[in-house]
């Protein structure tokens, strides 16, 4: 039995010098200032007390009274018991962070509440802090021993306001103290026709009864027959302790243990205590390891990667990244300071992060089971938001049984709205030897639509060294900011570069300022880089091609063109062009709408084979153009669905071999309607689609008289209607900053197709490496792309790659057959900060213009980003 009094400071100076067996609340305001409750508690805990902290009013989280030297702390919210409805949700928030704070500490803690408003904390998840609420409109005043004593209708009492009363009450509890065992209902003793409840000692030493109805000389008889009784009056309570003889003592003490099964809300509020003691203890943190970003872009046959040595500094309110060593697809780059030009792609921020204190009660809790990393047992907690449209996560947490620190947490980001279509993350903690987990590996896959370009993003951050409330961490801080290395801010609106003031007004006039700008010594936020120009430059040798496709042109990216999000992209390189637009949301909706055109200004040669023998009677030239419109929407955090309209025109044209009587097919317009649905589990992008295609004026073509030609198997059929479809799958994988892989996987097939309608592989769409472009085409099969990318040195990255496809083309037969392509790609930085990049491919079983097997395809590629 624990006596538990409420007192202020004033009263604890006038207590006795003997409290061991008190329960001492120190009443004291959140937010107080001075001394005066320090000295007090200290006080209140050098006379044996156990000394506690009674917060009228919730404290913020810098509250020094969080951080008392008390061994339990009661919350005592009854002032806001006339909080509007709309403010409850306020006080849940700020009262579970107090508790989380004060849990995290491992101090015991109680809340005091009037009843609506504890009847309005029961079930709002502060039950799994393992906090009692007591629902009480005011704490009484206790007056004599009998109050302490015998009153059971409450266990917490207030000391009158008078020092002296207080203080003859509490040493007449002192007198008594030694003959109160643990308050353990056991049976009665009787005074007359008196009945007295007994409380038994479970150490077996003794029974005692209080009352204050048994007159004084009254005989007192106990259930233990032959036992004697001794009686002890005090300020008009009586005490009867009955000594137990070793007949009368309880044959043994029974205790009984085992692991209580603990709930999914107790199991995530005590994660939140760990996580919130661990944020108290640190306040400043510098993490330091590697950076490694891939995705594809138009032109490079393996990952775009960019590479860098990466440094977090945490603390005093904000975090900065300084990146250093940037190597794009392993040439150095440098940005001086300024913000360079490669834009910052990520999902618009969540509204909460799981398993955190938020305002509003965001996700729902389970348990799914236990499981063991690295040698740790773990709980595995699923989470899931409550509004699934709301930008927030899903997934699952590991929080460790015994520290309740997080291990593992692997997520998916729900409601996502612009470019970022999917996104999935998974983050790995580790205990630095001193109790604190934190950040060793963040792994994010995400899908990324913009203006004709639709890629794969993984970003994977390797930290190796964690720094923790360092002395020279401003120092340290200033430094970075001074350098000429790219430095970045995490803010509300996502990160943003941060640039070295006075960089001159052409630098200011490129960049978007970030609303609330504001700048840090000699750094300030510059916001994001929203447009990308490119120089592009160089020459493709296809044999397919009439003569070498020399290109040049530019590149010109938009990511909020005119100020309306929307996404531009243009390149026109004098043989071809292309333009493409992307709306990443429509009017705020999850809904985009996208756009593309591409034109070749050059004539290509469409091959005819018959049981693999060319006919070059039937050869012909061709011009193609397309255009296309759709619209996407995420129908859940991995699935999108997108709709589209495709225009398809082909010029075709006699070649120098084509026969007289050959009817050379009309102009090609088609207008076609495609569904396809996208998904993305564990770095996997899985596409499945359908098309259904109209050639308008389509007409038949081939020989009129089909007995002109000896080789019944030549196409004489055409088909004004034809239907597409297949799925694919990519993936990308940075096994560590140096080296990169891709593999591609597609399976297509079709109904009604022609030769002009069938699938084929060409230079710029749809590429088997070291093959020409539609010297194959097939109406069914299955393609494998892979690729290597290896920065073998500072300046150089070696690409491997090696396709094969298992395909039917009718023109070798009604099999199908294997074509198999290998080849190299070299990647070096030139002057002016240009990387230029050769490419060559072999396809063993490809057949050149003279019927020779063995096809060569170069590609000589130049770029420039200003």
């Amino acid at each position: 039995q624990c006596i538990r009094v409420s007192l202020s400071a004033a009263q604890a100076v006038a207590l006795p010098l003997r409290l061991e067996p008190v329960q001492v609340w120190l009443r004291v305001a959140a937010g107080a200032p001075g001394p005066e409750w320090e000295a007090a508690l200290r006080d209140v805990a050098a006379r044996g007390a156990r000394a506690g902290l009674q917060i009228v009013g919730i404290p913020s989280p810098d509250d020094p009274l969080l951080a008392a030297a008390a061994t339990s702390i009661l919350f005592d919210v009854r002032e806001l018991a006339d909080a509007p409805a709309a403010a409850l949700d306020d006080v849940v928030f700020r009262l579970k962070r107090a508790v989380a704070l004060a849990r995290g500490r491992g101090l015991e803690v109680e809340i005091l509440a009037a009843p609506p408003l504890a009847a309005a904390l029961e079930g709002r998840g502060l039950a799994g802090f393992g906090v009692t609420v007591h629902a009480i409109e005011q704490v009484p005043i206790a007056r004599s021993l009998r109050d302490l004593l015998l009153d059971r209708t409450h266990d917490l009492w207030e000391l009158p306001r008078d020092a002296v009363a207080a203080h003859a009450l509490v040493a007449d509890l002192m007198r008594l103290w030694p003959w109160l065992p643990p308050l353990v209902p056991y049976g009665s003793m009787t005074c007359g026709t008196i009945r007295i409840p007994a409380y038994a000692d479970f150490a077996a030493t003794q029974i005692v009864g209080v009352s204050d109805a048994c007159p004084r000389g009254a005989r007192v008889v106990p259930e233990q027959p032959g036992a004697s009784v001794e009686r002890l009056d005090v300020d008009g309570v009586s005490l009867f302790r009955v000594s137990l003889t070793s007949q009368d003592r309880f044959a043994e003490t029974v205790g009984v243990s085992g692991a209580a099964s603990l709930t999914a809300d107790e199991i995530v509020a005590r994660h939140q205590s760990q996580a919130a003691r661990q944020a108290a203890e640190i306040s400043t943190i510098i993490s330091s390891g590697s950076l490694t970003l891939t995705f594809e872009a138009p032109g490079f046959v393996a990952p775009l990667t960019i590479t860098s040595r990466t440094i977090i500094y945490a603390g005093n309110g904000r975090t900065d990244l300084q990146q250093q060593a940037i190597r794009v697809n392993g040439a150095a780059f440098e940005a001086g300071g300024g913000v360079p030009r490669l834009p910052i792609i990520e999902p618009e921020r969540a509204a909460a992060p799981p398993l955190a204190i938020t305002l509003n009660e965001l996700y729902r809790y389970r348990l799914q089971g236990r499981d063991t990393i690295d040698g740790r047992p773990c709980y595995v907690i699923a989470f899931e938001p409550r509004d699934r449209r709301a930008p927030l996560y899903a997934g699952r947490a590991w929080i460790a049984a015994d520290a309740f620190a997080m291990v593992r947490v692997s997520a998916v980001q729900t409601g996502l709205r612009g470019p970022i279509t999917a996104s999935e993350q998974t983050d790995e903690f580790r205990d630095d030897g001193h109790g604190r987990w934190l950040l060793a590996r963040s792994d994010v896959r995400q899908t990324y639509e913009g203006a004709s370009v639709r890629t794969p993003i993984h970003r994977l951050l390797i930290l190796d060294g964690h720094d923790v409330n360092a002395p020279d961490f401003e120092t340290r801080r200033a430094a970075a900011y001074a350098s000429n290395d790219v430095m970045l801010r995490d803010t509300p609106d996502g990160f943003r570069y941060l640039t070295k003031e006075g960089r001159g007004k052409a630098e200011a006039e490129r960049e978007t300022p970030a609303a609330g700008s504001a700048a840090d010594g000699p750094r300030a936020v510059a916001g994001r880089a929203t447009r990308v120009r490119t120089l592009a430059f160089g020459v493709i040798v296809d044999p397919n091609i009439s003569r070498p496709l020399p290109f040049a042109g530019l590149s010109y990216v938009d990511f909020d063109l005119l100020g309306t999000g929307t996404q531009f992209n243009g390149f026109f390189g004098g043989a071809f062009g292309q333009l493409a637009f992307s709306v990443p949301s429509i009017a705020g909706s999850r809904w985009q709408l996208a756009g593309r055109a591409f034109g070749i200004a050059a004539s290509y040669n469409d091959r005819a084979f018959d049981q693999g023998r060319e006919q070059y009677a039937q050869n012909i030239l061709q011009r193609p153009a397309q255009a296309a419109v759709w619209a996407l929407r995420p129908l859940t955090p991995r699935v999108s669905l997108r709709l589209e309209y495709d225009w398809d025109y082909t010029r075709f044209g006699r070649s120098e071999s084509t026969d007289a009587l050959f009817v050379v097919p009309a102009n090609q317009v088609a207008h076609g309607a495609r569904v396809g649905v996208d998904m993305q589990r564990g770095g996997w992008q899985v596409s499945l689609w359908g098309s259904a295609a109209h050639r308008v004026g389509w007409r038949r073509w081939g020989y009129a008289t089909p007995g002109l030609v000896s080789t019944p198997a030549v196409e004489t059929r055409s088909f004004a209607s034809f239907q597409r479809y297949g799925a694919s799958a990519l993936r990308s994988l940075a096994i560590n900053p140096r080296l990169v892989t891709r593999i591609e996987m597609a399976w297509m097939a079709g109904r009604d197709l022609d030769r002009f309608s069938r699938y084929s592989f060409g230079s710029f769409d749809n590429r088997l490496h070291g093959y020409p472009s539609a010297l194959i085409r097939y109406d069914r099969g299955a393609v494998l792309r892979s690729a290597l990318a290896w920065s073998a040195a500072k300046a150089v990255r070696l690409d491997a790659f090696a396709d094969t496809a298992q395909v039917r083309d009718p023109g070798f037969g009604r099999r199908f057959h294997n074509f198999t392509g290998l080849g190299a790609a070299l990647e070096v930085p030139a002057p002016f900060g240009t990387l230029l990049s050769a490419e060559w491919g072999f396809g063993l079983q490809g057949l050149d213009p003279d019927g020779h097997r063995g096809t060569h395809v170069f590609r000589i590629a130049g770029y420039k980003v200003f």
